[in-house]
Formats: C-alpha cells, structure tokens, sequence
C-alpha cells in the first residue's frame, strides 16, 4: 500500500512538474514575443516621430511686387543705383535657390514655361551635370517667350503630349526628394501678375505619388513609341 502511495505521489510530482516546465516555456515565450513587440512598436514610433521632425513644408504666394534683380539672384551685388528690379527675397528668388539645390536630378512637369530666370536656373543646372527631364504641352511649346527651344539647343530632355487636351500639370521634382507644386506656371505673368502658389514638401508619401505621375507620362510621350 505504501509503494501505491509513493508511485502515485511521484506522478503526480512528476505530472505537475512537467506541467509547470511547460507553462514556464510559454510564459517565457509569450514574454520574448510581448518584449520584441513591444520594441517593434517603439521604434517605428521613435522612426514616426522623426520623420515627422524632418518633414518641411514651404508655401510661395505670388504675385511678386518686382522681379528679383539678377545680380542678386547671383549672389554677386548689384552696382546700379537705380536698379528697377528687387534686391530683397522674392517668391521668385526663394523658388530658384530651392530648384538650384539639385544635386543628382531635375524633372519639371509644367503647362507652359517661358520665365528666363527660371529657365536659366535649370540650363545651369544642366550644365553642372544635373539630369534634367522637362514634360510639357504640346501647344504651349512655340508661344511667345517660350523657353523649350532653349533647353532643346543646351541637350535638355524634353517631351510633350500629342492631344487635344493640355498637359495642365505644375510641379517639379528634385532629386526624388523634394517636391514642388502648385497653380504656378513658370511665367512672367504668373510671377509678377497673377495670384499663384507654390508648396515645397519633402513628404515622401507626396514626393512618391507625383514621381510615379512623371515617369507615368516621360514613357507615354516617348516620341519613339509613336506611330
């Protein structure tokens, strides 16, 4: 009877021992997975947060009282004393500092461009190695003052569409980056006349959706795929 007890103690000993073995093993397992979770979830907020921090957002009104002075622009200093341009900060000198940061790449996408200072901000990017990419429309491309030609004679790659409907798009991309967009067209009249906007972000989520938009259109008016 005794050696009943003792074999059935030892079981039951031994049951429960292999019981808690195995709740202890889930426990540590359970905890593990709540540990790294819990890590997961800091560090994709900490990664939020400052994404967040890095996010810049700029907005340029238009008109401009004056167009900036070149000089200015230049950074060289105007001589003239009766100088009828601005030698302030404009919109428009704002718009070409931003445009002049490019490093690696350039792509415009806009209805009509015919403003000379914007389009020797973008020659001169050009020049200094910057891949420029230019989509426009097709009916704007010969107007008066237009700059197309121009960026054509340097080796500026440009494409337009080929419809009855305008290429309306006012936005410009650099280097995958940072965007710019607006009602702005790049012109004379827009900068000194009109009320116009322009928003600089680097909101990448933004900068994606009007990258894909880009290279949507530079294959759909690639010129060789026409018939």
């Amino acid at each position: 009877m005794a050696d009943e007890v003792a074999v059935c103690t030892k079981n039951i000993f031994t049951g429960n021992l292999e019981r808690f073995i195995r709740f202890s093993c889930t426990i540590i397992t359970l905890s593990g997975a709540a540990y790294f979770l819990y890590n997961y979830a800091r560090s994709s907020r900490k990664s939020t947060k400052k994404q967040q921090r890095n996010k810049s957002l700029e907005v340029l009104f238009f008109p401009d009282k004056k167009l900036a002075c070149n000089s200015f622009l230049q950074g060289f200093g105007c001589k003239r004393s009766k100088c009828p341009y601005a030698h302030e900060e404009t919109s428009l000198s704002k718009l070409i500092k931003t445009i002049s940061r490019a490093k690696q790449t350039l792509d415009v996408c806009v209805f009509t461009i015919n403003c000379h200072e914007l389009a020797n901000a973008v020659v001169e990017l050009h020049n200094n190695g910057v891949t420029v990419r230019v989509l426009t429309d097709d009916e704007q491309m010969g107007s008066s003052g237009s700059q197309i030609q121009k960026f054509r004679e340097v080796g500026i790659l440009v494409r337009h569409d080929l419809s009855s409907f305008f290429m309306h798009h006012k936005f410009a991309i650099i280097d995958d980056m940072i965007l710019l967009n607006g009602s702005f067209n790049w012109t004379r009249q827009a900068v000194t006349g009109n009320r116009e906007n322009v928003v600089i972000s680097n909101d990448m989520h933004l900068v994606k959706k009007f990258k894909d938009e880009f290279e949507k259109l530079w294959v759909e008016y690639d010129p060789s795929k026409r018939s």
